[in-house]
């Protein structure tokens, strides 16, 4: 992991306080990476498909392959 060290208002540094304390967040790290994801998404940057995006490509594959995705999710637990 890299450092990214960022200047924040008084009010900013408070509220990353509460959100630690109330338990959401374990420190302020974690906050700044969800925050980021959360914009990167919003704004679509990320690369990674979002369950949406995830949902579409199973129904167009159960689709082509005419199974439902359950069924196929069986099938493939099945094989283990």
């Amino acid at each position: 992991m890299v450092t990214l060290t960022a200047d924040v208002t008084k009010g900013i540094k408070d509220m990353t306080q509460k959100l630690i304390k109330t338990g959401m967040y374990k420190s302020q790290s974690e906050i700044v990476r969800d925050a980021i994801r959360q914009l990167a998404y919003k704004y679509k940057i990320d690369t990674a498909p979002s369950i949406e995006e995830v949902r579409e490509i199973l129904d167009r594959a159960a689709k082509k392959s005419g199974k439902s995705l359950a069924k196929t999710v069986r099938e493939i637990r099945d094989e283990e």
